[in-house]
């Protein structure tokens, strides 16, 4: 096995350039049947644990043999990551567009797109996987093209780049994490049952759709590939949120590490044995039954519930201060309570909260 880095200008300012540095593990001997990797971290600037879990993960893999190529990319917004607003991180959004960071990838199906756009003709003339991940990096070219003369869009320029990286993958895991959260993972409906491989107590199951996110803008296309070709999709591609934000953890990074090296031994990608962990019974939740609590009024709102707790339906999960009204005691706490039984995932990393500000996120009508 092989570990190259090399570097590519990503973004610049006047304060000088930022690159991403990409670095790529290559077996002696490719096993075609093995499927190729791409494992990225830290799209939004405060969301720092998926640079631990990498660095972990590529010390597990210090003399294991692979069958395939295993791309990382830890800091893949390096802008983002320097963005502080004095010891905060403000990477979640554009500073200068307001977008969200996670939400620019290039959608190969849309007519607002401009060029770059896949007919269902095209996808018909792919006789292979490989003719259509060809497919797909042509595509970005032709749309980075299409935008030189005037310039392409801050966004579009950095979604793109990471798109072509990852365009050679049958796997792709985006490492999040939350703003004060557990462990846990989104997965498109038809991958439910291989979403337990990777060993996270919860598991979102979103419909298998775009929605602008490294997740969906990597496996919707295959979506339409098999729906077309009517065959078995077996691309794979999630997000995994690996806790809370501005916060690196080297002891939980080297178990999200672990759950990940035993995924891509699951998966034929690494010759070895599973390494023995604490195996999590898997928890899921459809998207429409993942639901958000937003602050009624403004004021300082206190968590009773942590992340990956239960909660009952009555029961009061937060309290919310009103610190300028302590002359009417009654007026000073307003309590929130739970309108059914669930399992709080991550709540906001302040208390200070405005009316309407989400604060808490859910599982409701989960399963086993």
């Amino acid at each position: 096995m092989m570990l190259t880095k090399r570097s590519q200008i990503i973004d610049e300012t006047n304060q000088g350039q930022y690159a991403l540095n990409i670095y790529e593990l290559t077996p002696e001997k490719i096993n075609e049947n093995a499927p190729i990797v791409y494992i990225q971290a830290n799209v939004h600037g405060a969301e720092l644990q998926g640079n631990m879990a990498i660095l972990k993960l590529l010390n597990l893999l210090e003399d294991k043999k692979i069958n395939s190529k295993i791309t990382l990319i830890p800091n893949a917004n390096p802008y983002a990551t320097s963005v502080k607003m004095g010891t905060y991180t403000y990477g979640r959004f554009n500073p200068i567009t307001g977008d969200n960071w996670n939400r620019m990838y290039l959608d190969f199906f849309s007519q607002s797109q401009g060029q770059g756009l896949i007919s269902d003709d095209e996808i018909k003339e792919c006789k292979s996987k490989q003719d259509y991940k060809i497919l797909i990096k042509n595509k970005v070219n032709e749309y980075r093209r299409y935008h030189q003369e005037y310039g392409i869009n801050e966004n579009k320029n950095l979604f793109i780049t990471l798109q072509e990286l990852a365009s050679d993958a049958d796997i792709v895991l985006d490492l999040h994490t939350a703003g004060v959260g557990c462990r846990y993972v989104y997965g498109p409906d038809y991958l439910k049952e291989q979403m337990k491989e990777l060993n996270f107590p919860f598991n979102l199951v979103i419909p298998p759709e775009f929605g602008g996110a490294m997740d969906e803008a990597t496996f919707y296309p295959w979506v339409k590939f098999h729906e077309i070709h009517k065959s078995e999709n077996t691309f794979e591609s999630y997000t995994l949120e690996l806790g809370s934000e501005e916060i690196i953890d080297s002891k939980a990074g080297k178990a999200d590490a672990i759950n990940i090296f035993n995924y891509l031994v699951k998966k034929g990608v690494i010759e070895d044995k599973e390494i023995e962990c604490p195996k999590n019974e898997a928890t899921f939740c459809l998207l429409k039954d993942y639901k958000s609590f937003f602050a009624p009024k403004s004021g300082f709102v206190e968590y009773h519930k942590s992340p990956g707790e239960f909660f009952k339906k009555g029961e009061k999960i937060m309290s919310l201060y009103h610190f300028d009204k302590m002359e009417r005691p009654e007026e000073v706490i307003t309590p929130i309570l739970a309108p059914v039984d669930g399992i709080v995932i991550n709540h906001a990393p302040s208390s200070n909260v405005k009316r309407g500000m989400n604060i808490l996120e859910a599982f409701t009508n989960f399963t086993s």
